[in-house]
This record gives C-alpha cells, sequence and structure tokens, in this order.
C-alpha cells in the first residue's frame, strides 16, 4: 500500500513538474484572459459577447477535465509517468486529446439539444382566442428588428412568467397567469423584452450557460463572472424592449406587477424576465435599479417627443 502511494506521488510530482502540462494550462489561461478582453472591449457587439462567453465555458470545461483526466491517467499510468521517458509526454497528449473531444462533445450537445429539452419541459401550446394576437404581435416586432420570425407557446399557469428559448425553433413562452395579471400595454413590453433576447442571441446562451452552471458548480466564473453578464443582459433587454416598444414606463409597470406576484416557478430560474435576486449570484438586476432606468428612457423619449 505506502509502495503504490509512493509511486503515486512520484508520478504526480513528475507530471507537474514538467514544462509540458504547465505549458498547456497557461495557454488555457493566456486563451481564456484573451477572451475576457475580447468580451469586456466590444460591450456593444452582443452577438460577439455571446460567442466569447460560450468559448469561455468551453475552455473551463477543458480546463477541468485536464485536471481530472491527467489525474486519472497518473494514477492508472504511475509506473510509466514516474519513470519511462515519454511517460509524461504521451500522459498529456492522452489528456488534452480526451479533454478536446469531451469538452467539444459535451459543449455541442448541450448548445444543439439544451433549448429543445426546455420546450420539451414546458410544453408551449398554439395561442387560441384572445391569445391570438400574441402571436401577431411577435412577428410584427420581429419583423421589424429584422430577425427571424419567433414562435409564441402558451403555457396554462397561474404563474405570471416568460421565457426565450432559443435554438432552432426561437420560441417565447408565456405563462397564462402573466396574461391575467398584466393589461394589455404591459404584456406587449414584457414579450419584446423576450424578443430581444432573442435578437441578441441570449436565448440560446441562457439555456447553455444555466446547464453548465450545474455542471460546473464548483467553477468560478460559472458563479461570479456569467450572473454579471446576466444581469447586463436583462438590463439590454429591458432597454431594447421598450424602445422598440415605446413603453418603457409600461415594461416598469409590469415588472413591479410581476415582483409583487411572487417569485416565478423554480423551473424559469435564470431564463423569464424576473426571478430571484441575491445580490452577486443573481442573475437578475435590482428591480429599483431596473424600474429607474425605464423611467429614466421614458424622460428621456418624451423630451425627444417633445423637441420635435
Amino acid at each position: 500500500m505506502s509502495e503504490g502511494l509512493e509511486l503515486l506521488g512520484k508520478a504526480i510530482a513528475t507530471y507537474w513538474t514538467s514544462p509540458v502540462p504547465l505549458s498547456v494550462l497557461a495557454v488555457c489561461g493566456a486563451s481564456m484572459g484573451t477572451l475576457l478582453y475580447v468580451f469586456a472591449t466590444n460591450a456593444r457587439n452582443a452577438k460577439l459577447r455571446v460567442s466569447l462567453l460560450t468559448g469561455l465555458y468551453a475552455l473551463s470545461i477543458f480546463f477541468w477535465l485536464f485536471l481530472a483526466v491527467s489525474l486519472v491517467l497518473c494514477i492508472a499510468q504511475a509506473r510509466d509517468v514516474a519513470y519511462a521517458t515519454t511517460g509524461v509526454q504521451v500522459a498529456v497528449a492522452g489528456a488534452v486529446l480526451a479533454s478536446l473531444v469531451a469538452s467539444a462533445a459535451v459543449s455541442f450537445g448541450v448548445w444543439r439539444y439544451a433549448p429543445a429539452s426546455v420546450l420539451r419541459r414546458f410544453a408551449p401550446r398554439e395561442p387560441g382566442g384572445d391569445e391570438a394576437w400574441l402571436q401577431s404581435y411577435a412577428d410584427l416586432v420581429a419583423e421589424f428588428e429584422r430577425f427571424p420570425r419567433p414562435a409564441v407557446g402558451i403555457v396554462d399557469s397561474d404563474a405570471p412568467f416568460a421565457i426565450a428559448v432559443g435554438g432552432r425553433r426561437p420560441t417565447v413562452i408565456v405563462g397564462s397567469g402573466l396574461l391575467r395579471q398584466l393589461d394589455r400595454d404591459e404584456v406587449e413590453t414584457v414579450v419584446a423584452h423576450e424578443l430581444m433576447h432573442l435578437k441578441h442571441h441570449d436565448a440560446g446562451f441562457k439555456v447553455f450557460s444555466r446547464v453548465f452552471s450545474r455542471i460546473l458548480f464548483f467553477d468560478p466564473f460559472s458563479k461570479f463572472f456569467d450572473p454579471a453578464v446576466h444581469r447586463e443582459r436583462e438590463y439590454l433587454a429591458d432597454e431594447a424592449g421598450a424602445r422598440s416598444t415605446g413603453k418603457p414606463a409600461a415594461l416598469a409597470s409590469a415588472l413591479l406587477k410581476l415582483s409583487k406576484a411572487g417569485t416565478p416557478p423554480r423551473a424559469t430560474w435564470g431564463l423569464s424576465i424576473h426571478g430571484p435576486v441575491k445580490g452577486v449570484f443573481s442573475r437578475y438586476p435590482p428591480l429599483r435599479e431596473r424600474v429607474r432606468r425605464l423611467l429614466l428612457l421614458r424622460d428621456l423619449l418624451d423630451a425627444g417627443r417633445r423637441g420635435q
């Protein structure tokens, strides 16, 4: 037993004092730093920023997989790693290859199939009767904002919520409780908010990052940086949706009503227009600040109209 532990310790020490695995980690860290820099310096390019964040998640997965696979190989091939001339190089090559394949496969699978999984979970139906105007309204906004026609789905639920789901079938899902609790103007602004998430590619990333934040629950990136980005995207969707409708005060009123209705279902957290606010770990900005910004936008739009 002691001989085995001594061999394992020798293998780990040999592996992590070799420049080859340390170079892999250095390249990974430098790549993540570069992506973060490009992200920070391209505040207005929403599509690029979402792509950069996707890349950061992929690199995070590779980083942790490389550490895990390296440990497994050190255990499984301890003698070769500790004493063979090319043992470390072979182990590093195996760890890099396994990590690349696994991270690419997992990233592709989540990006491709997670949105469809969300749609199956909520199982929305087509708007009917008094709800039919929602699809026409969404089509009109999409045409004006120049992005593909989305579907609108209704979920029969007392909970007032609205979420956008990207993927191959972009969809805005609205809880019937939201239609009962908000007036027409407020519903329009909420739907426009979600449509802006589709336009800016936030919807697909929301689902993608939600899955990976659960997988990488121990990763500092998913705990601090990712929620901060989501808060930023909510501010931008508020502004873009309010500008598109010309009714920022109606969106502010909708947010206040939704907050008074209580916390939405847990399944919608991180996806819906509102949810629990818990400081630096929350994906939602403070309600007071969202309302303040919307009312300020209202005043700016009103001033512009008076000046014409």
